[in-house]
């Protein structure tokens, strides 16, 4: 869900907001690789502080651990909002870091055209004649080691047959 930008500001704190704008999509196509990965880096670091900042929260209210501050903590949706934030600008920055990889290893348009000629010429070279007129030897016809069916010709199942046809069924 999309968050007002007060409401952004409320949860980060100056630097924290500072990063956050930064993997903006106006602004995040602007900046180099070295760039990109000090700024994936520093918001893992802020992502990691925050999660676990939360955890312990959430300990807290539980009455599994003992409070860090002076009193315990009685809410961690803050945190946990916070966190959630710094989740998704490390996501926008490793989708811009994958989206550069691709763009790098992607075929050019040229070499897709001439990866297609060729494929059209080979496929043409195909379809000619061959080299000689001679047909191969083909298929052997193998024969059967069955008996022949009831029926069969050259007399083998003819008494059978004449018997059935002179009676009925």
């Amino acid at each position: 869900m999309a968050q007002s930008t007060k409401a952004i500001q409320r949860l980060l704190d100056k630097s924290e907001y500072e990063l956050f704008t930064r993997t903006q999509r106006r602004t995040i196509g602007g900046a180099t690789d070295a760039e990109l990965k000090e700024l994936s880096v520093q918001l893992r670091e802020r992502r990691d502080r925050a999660r676990s900042i939360a955890r312990q929260q959430r300990r807290e209210m539980r009455r599994k651990s003992e409070p860090q501050g002076a009193r315990p903590a009685s809410d961690n949706s803050g945190t946990k909002a916070k966190a959630d934030m710094l989740t998704s600008a490390l996501k926008r920055v490793g989708a811009e870091r994958t989206r550069r990889t691709e763009k790098l290893h992607a075929p050019s348009q040229r070499s897709l055209a001439r990866k297609a000629l060729a494929l059209k010429q080979r496929q043409e070279a195909a379809k000619t004649q061959p080299a000689s007129r001679q047909a191969g030897k083909g298929m052997k016809s193998v024969p059967s080691s069955k008996a022949g069916k009831s029926g069969a010709l050259d007399h083998a199942g003819q008494r059978s047959a004449m018997h059935r046809s002179k009676f009925a069924r």
